[in-house]
């Protein structure tokens, strides 16, 4: 099976190019750089976001001398509540840069939100996970998601997340299915910026473990 994620070869930290091809999305996106590639992973893993475009949208914005210049966005994503987000994808060190575009084109009519993301929001532990999430995503087994959801009905408080593992038939595929639920709210991460292992701390969203559980049956009825 065809994974939802193909990437290039990465050159080093800055001259890393390529193109995500997401079997799921039916999308191209291309990256110039390591965190562009990383921010790419996890806004196609973000289940709220609609559409996902790169390279745009491109604005003029003037600097404090009167220059004029032009600025493309690497990505631009549309929510299902409508929403429009451009992200410019920039390192901590060029926050002088994203400072003065971000203040030129505050207070415009863009008709989208402006978010500046750097390498402490698209860490690589984060990175990590989203594509644990849509390899999850293409492998989906109704009976695997069952199980594990029916794993999750005495777990309270914080546990530890190899303690979800109890009672699977298969430890890959009880994983899968783990973060399809982490994919859908029931499952919350503690430190989403850390890459998820056996000691990470998780804990169950209960409401919507009942909702779930009460979807699955009927859909599976």
């Amino acid at each position: 099976m065809e994974h939802p994620i193909k990437m290039a070869h990465k050159n080093s930290k800055r001259g890393t190019r390529g193109t995500i091809i997401s079997s799921l999305e039916q999308i191209d996106i291309q990256y110039w750089s390591e965190l562009e590639q990383r921010t790419a992973v996890i806004l196609l893993a973000d289940p709220t976001i609609r559409e996902l475009r790169c390279q745009t949208p491109t604005v003029d914005w003037t600097d404090d001398q009167g220059e004029v210049h032009e600025h493309r966005f690497d990505f631009c994503a549309v929510y299902h509540d409508g929403t429009t987000r451009a992200f410019n994808v920039k390192y901590v060190e060029e926050k002088p840069e994203v400072d003065a575009l971000f203040q030129a084109l505050d207070g415009l009519d863009l008709g989208f939100e402006m978010v500046w993301v750097n390498e402490t929001m698209a860490t690589p532990g984060c990175f990590q996970n989203a594509r644990s999430i849509l390899k999850a995503r293409e492998n989906f087994n109704s009976d695997d998601y069952h199980d594990a959801l029916r794993c999750l009905e005495g777990i309270h408080g914080a546990v530890y997340f190899h303690g979800l593992f109890k009672g699977a038939r298969n430890l890959a595929d009880r994983r899968e299915a783990l973060f399809n639920l982490i994919d859908r709210g029931v499952i919350v991460v503690a430190d989403e910026l850390e890459r998820l292992a056996d000691y990470s701390k998780v804990h169950v969203n209960r409401p919507l473990l009942d909702l779930e559980l009460k979807s699955h049956v009927k859909s599976v009825a």
